[in-house]
């Protein structure tokens, strides 16, 4: 595993490479909020075995991205940090594509995985393959409203600051969500030692602030407008999976909205599984192995040797 960095426009961030010499394919990827990259060793030693290199890209305020000394704070955005991850996830698929000469998808969880649907829509047919984990379908109206709220209470003062309300109103729904809960993490996942582990890592849960509500906002503002989703091509190879559990797709009911748009728009390759008894990190589950294996044939399709 070695830590790279890719740069465009005077911004710059950095992420981690688990790449295998044997490689006939690679996958660059997007992480979710309040976690960082270094939790994906287990699935990039998955890949790996089976000829996939692995790039996650952290984004800004988390895993390697945060550096208080250079300013950089935890879950601490600047205006455009949406998009511009999403340009610089396709800046190192390009440099990925071009010094490896092997089909290379674009995927993301969670938050990455809303950065993935972007990148359809900014950079139609440029990743041979996609892959959109832990996701949710259109909701402009709440997105506009949301983003418009966010405008309003964050100022100056309170930017760099854990935010409390809006908070309550994202995460906090996917707690409450979970009628059986046992504690405020229940969302992410079945696994008790999933749950702990996240739980454990200074890394993971850091609240997000106010600045970082406002831009995640900004950037989901515009997800979901016509225009927008009509320069995704139908040409792309997209694969949508979610957890039958999981708040953040609505319990399966997101994941169908998203599977309704992408084939209104005339995408023929699309494979969607909704997989029982999982939540929100899929990835982490006691089950992994069925979403890591549809992964990496996702991504060795049509691949020879």
């Amino acid at each position: 595993m070695e830590v790279f960095s890719i740069a465009k426009n005077g911004h710059s961030l950095l992420g981690r490479a688990w790449e295998t010499p044997t490689a006939k394919a690679n996958i660059v990827f997007f992480t979710g909020m309040e976690e960082h990259a270094l939790r994906y060793a287990d699935f990039a030693s998955y890949l790996n075995d089976r000829g996939i290199s692995l790039y996650v890209l952290d984004a800004p305020g988390q895993g390697l991205n945060i550096d208080e000394g250079k300013g950089k704070l935890p879950q601490v955005w600047v205006e455009g940090d949406f998009d511009r991850t999403v340009s610089l996830g396709h800046e190192k698929l390009l440099e990925v594509k071009t010094r490896t000469a092997l089909p290379t998808g674009i995927m993301g969880h969670s938050m990455g995985s809303f950065m993935t649907q972007r990148f359809l829509e900014l950079y139609p047919g440029e990743a041979d393959f996609v892959g959109i984990i832990g996701s949710n379908g259109p909701c402009l109206a709440k997105m506009k409203i949301s983003y418009f709220l966010a405008s309003l209470i964050v100022n100056g003062k309170n930017a760099k600051k854990p935010s409390k309300f809006i908070q309550s109103l994202g995460i906090g729904a996917y707690e409450r969500a979970i009628k059986d809960r046992k504690g405020p993490l229940d969302w992410l996942s079945y696994s008790e030692e999933n749950i702990q582990a996240y739980h454990d890592d200074p890394l993971c849960g850091i609240t997000n602030t106010n600045i970082f509500w406002k831009e995640f906002l900004r950037g989901m503002s515009h997800l979901y407008e016509k225009r927008e989703i009509g320069k995704v091509s139908p040409k792309e190879r997209i694969l949508i999976l979610a957890g039958e559990g999981d708040p953040v797709g609505e319990m399966g009911i997101g994941i169908e909205r998203l599977k309704k748009m992408y084939e209104k728009q005339g995408v023929q390759d699309l494979r969607v599984i909704v997989y029982p008894k999982m939540r929100h990190e899929i990835l982490n589950e006691e089950g992994k192995a069925a979403p890591y294996g549809e992964i990496a044939a996702w991504a060795l399709k049509g691949v020879g040797g």
